[in-house]
């Protein structure tokens, strides 16, 4: 990537590794690498900007090398970096969780619409809230941060997530979720039923796995993208159960894809439940399902 021996300054190093990137089929090379270089000098991406002109030492440079090197064989920046921006919020990641998508940002968008038109409670005043597979905690994270006077709890099969979203709700001072080591809705919460259940849960079909983009494939945890025949087993599942545990006007909301809204809406009316209208993604495909308890 770089000549050994070389004075590189901010400019010419970034410019250099987004061409590198770029060439190994890297989807934003440029911004890879401002992130990059901006964890090397600790330094946030808009300072990058105004050190154009700084050289870097020949220690930087090894070490920016070395996470160059990493980003070119399709490790994700966010395992990197460490870290990964969600609803505004910095959470840590590890490779134990899903790295937070701006499509889930749209299941938060639709929560917190949901308790304050269908619920009347902008501020989650009396609400319970749920947050099935949470992984690193963001959307639970991101519950507790606009709602503050609700009780929200989350869960997930996995210690170490469990772990990762531990440290990031005390990092955010929002340790008040509570957190469960369980299986969906069997996880023993503290509340019995709830006005709101979340869940981004694997739903990508398992025939599908092999061929999602490598930095996907190789790196993110199976346990966490694997929905199996159909990508639905786990949202099957989880169905009766909200059906059970919702409260009267308590709604469901689920991360999917598009083509598996009619199965989702299908099994929600036979278990009594009134699917919503679809949320769309940003890139306007039907993403977020919805269901209510009347």
């Amino acid at each position: 990537m770089t000549a050994p021996g070389r004075i590189w300054t901010v400019a010419e190093i970034l410019s250099v590794t987004a061409g590198f990137l770029g060439k190994k089929g890297i989807p934003s090379p440029r911004l890879d690498a401002e992130l990059l270089l901006g964890k090397v000098l600790d330094l946030p991406r808009v300072r990058l900007y105004i050190s154009f002109e700084r050289e870097l030492s020949a220690g930087e440079v090894d070490l920016y090398r070395e996470l160059v090197r990493r980003r070119s064989r399709r490790e994700p920046a966010a395992y990197i970096l460490g870290e990964k921006e969600f609803y505004s919020l910095p959470l840590k990641v590890t490779r134990a969780t899903l790295i937070p998508r701006p499509e889930t940002e749209r299941l938060v968008d639709e929560a917190l619409l949901f308790a304050k038109d269908a619920l009347a409670s902008p501020d989650g005043k009396g609400l319970s809230v749920c947050d099935v597979g949470t992984g690193c905690g963001a959307v639970a994270a991101a519950l507790a941060a606009n709602l503050p006077l609700a009780e929200v709890e989350a869960s997930d099969v996995s210690p170490a997530a469990l772990e990762c979203a531990r440290e990031n709700l005390a990092s955010l001072d929002l340790s008040r979720v509570l957190l469960a080591l369980g299986d969906l809705l069997d996880a023993p919460f503290q509340a019995r039923d709830f006005d709101l259940v979340c869940a981004n849960l694997p739903y990508v079909p398992s025939s599908d796995i092999p061929g999602l983009p490598p930095d996907v494939r190789d790196y993110e945890p199976a346990l966490a993208l694997d929905g199996g025949e159909g990508g639905l087993e786990l949202y099957l599942r989880l169905l009766p159960q909200a059906a059970a545990r919702l409260r009267p006007r308590g709604a469901l909301l689920c991360e999917c894809q598009p083509d598996q809204f009619p199965a989702l809406g299908r099994e929600a009316c036979r278990l009594g439940l009134m699917p919503r209208p679809p949320a769309e993604d940003l890139s306007g495909r039907d993403r977020i399902f919805s269901a209510t308890k009347p």
